[in-house]
């Protein structure tokens, strides 16, 4: 029979719009106050990857989200208090970096192809995105100035990212599904988005 995901993808799927939400105040006020609201759901929303990405191997259950809510909280007050600046970049970068190796592992015992294909989808928006924001970064002054044509290097960062941040949650949604044993299958909507179809066992 069919069957649905578990809840964890419901709170990252949450944790997605949160952060879109946060970054929208953000941009459209530029204060302080709407920033932390952009920057923290950022962290969140890794440390839940982290949990995803990490989570079938850790032996004792209830461990690993319980640190990771503490990280996350003690974090998001620390953060409301102390300006980090460059401490943030480097923190996020950090643990961006934790998630890289189970993901390659986890790429490298994928068979189906539509899968792969998925994961590469994920690359690519993630190294064009970040190209894109390392560009606007260092010479915005001299595109602005200097060029006919603007080409919004930070607007195309977050566009690419919202679709990186799709393909990262419908990997771990096909890789999970793999682990559990529900036979996924990815599927076109309209043709175009990808998503995950699952088929648990009756057992389940």
């Amino acid at each position: 029979m069919s069957g649905r995901f578990e809840k964890r993808f419901s709170v990252l799927h949450v944790s997605n719009m949160v952060l879109a939400i946060g970054s929208m105040l953000y941009h459209a006020t530029l204060q302080r106050l709407q920033q932390q609201g952009d920057e923290t759901p950022m962290v969140w929303e890794m440390l839940l990857y982290i949990y995803i990405l990490y989570s079938p191997d850790w032996h004792y259950r209830s461990t690993m989200p319980t640190f990771l809510f503490l990280y996350g909280a003690v974090f998001a007050i620390a953060h409301s208090q102390i300006r980090f600046d460059i401490g943030f970049k480097v923190h996020y970068a950090l643990l961006c970096l934790l998630c890289i190796p189970r993901m390659y592992k986890y790429y490298i015992h994928t068979e189906d192809k539509s899968a792969k294909r998925l994961a590469k989808f994920y690359l690519v928006t993630l190294l064009a995105g970040s190209f894109f924001w390392l560009v606007d970064r260092l010479f915005c002054k001299d595109i602005s100035s200097l060029w006919y044509f603007n080409p919004q290097g930070h607007a195309l960062w977050h566009v690419l990212m919202g679709f990186n941040s799709y393909f990262a949650n419908t990997c771990l949604m096909y890789w999970r599904a793999e682990q559990r044993g529900w036979n996924p299958k990815v599927k076109q909507f309209l043709g175009i988005f990808p998503y995950v179809k699952i088929q648990k066992p009756k057992t389940q």
